[in-house]
């Protein structure tokens, strides 16, 4: 089944969309889809599309999360770093680099709860840091926590 742009946008505008089926019922065309919308000035529809991206088995549609985590806008890298968890983890560790180091405490926690097994050499490096020198007490000991779980 393919869903159009219009129904796309229709049904990420719901309150609680449902992703899963959403995710289930795109086209190839999904990925591009994901990618206008995620970029909508509308900054809900724009975090949901990017959520929704992440569901997609399609690679180019990670590429929609990767996008939001170096955006300028606070709700984009917040959606960006609550879809980790669905990336296959190459592109998780991809985007959690890209991630990690925003300031954000938010943002970083997010992105060390969702880190897989395998630290790329810059998470390891960031979780060090942010271990010991993080302004926040929660960062500090998540940080600690999974470089102890290696």
């Amino acid at each position: 089944m393919s869903i159009s742009l219009d129904e796309l946008r229709r049904l990420l505008s719901s309150d609680e969309p449902d992703y899963r089926a959403i995710a289930s019922a795109a086209g190839p065309e999904a990925a591009e889809h994901l990618r206008v919308l995620a970029r909508d000035d509308n900054v809900m529809l724009a975090s949901k599309a990017v959520y929704a991206a992440s569901l997609l088995p399609d690679g180019t549609a990670h590429q929609v999360v990767d996008d939001a985590a170096v955006s300028d806008e606070p709700l984009l890298r917040i959606a960006s770093a609550s879809a980790l968890t669905n990336l296959p983890e190459d592109a998780r560790n991809r985007v959690a680099e890209r991630l990690i180091d925003v300031g954000d405490v938010a943002v970083e926690k997010l992105v060390i709860r969702a880190l897989g097994p395998s630290l790329t050499p810059g998470l390891e490096r960031s979780l060090s840091r942010l271990a010991e020198s993080s302004d926040s007490e929660t960062i500090r000991d998540l940080s600690r926590s999974r470089l102890s779980d290696r």
